[in-house]
């Protein structure tokens, strides 16, 4: 059986090559070091820092517009600090515990005494 190693080496394409010449190292090593040597022009600074100070004041702009926009209204707020109803329980029968989110949404539970699982 064959290791992940042998299969590995198998199925190299450039396992033959015989690599780069001394010219095209030589070439791309003068690349590389007139690429570092370059420097950008303070112009480009300016405008990457004027960017991310411009994404800031976007993204606290829809932070700040949706927290206002989530603000519960007085009515809402106040259906939801009153306390649960409850009916009445009579022996055997079914009690329901009601719930009045806010948006509208209702969450209604019902207790059975005789449920046996």
């Amino acid at each position: 059986m064959k290791e992940l190693r042998d299969w590995l080496r198998e199925g190299d394409p450039v396992a033959g090559d015989p690599g780069l010449s001394d010219a095209d190292v030589r070439r791309m090593r003068r690349a590389l070091v007139a690429a570092a040597e370059s420097h950008d022009p303070p112009f480009a600074d300016w405008a990457r820092g004027s960017w991310a100070a411009a994404t800031v004041v976007v993204a606290l702009t829809i932070a700040v517009s949706m927290s206002r926009w989530l603000t519960l209204s007085p009515e809402v707020r106040r259906e939801v600090d009153a306390a649960p109803t409850v009916a009445p329980s009579e022996s055997g029968m079914r009690r329901q515990l009601q719930m009045i989110a806010p948006g509208g949404t209702r969450v209604i539970w019902i207790f059975n005494d005789d449920f046996r699982p």
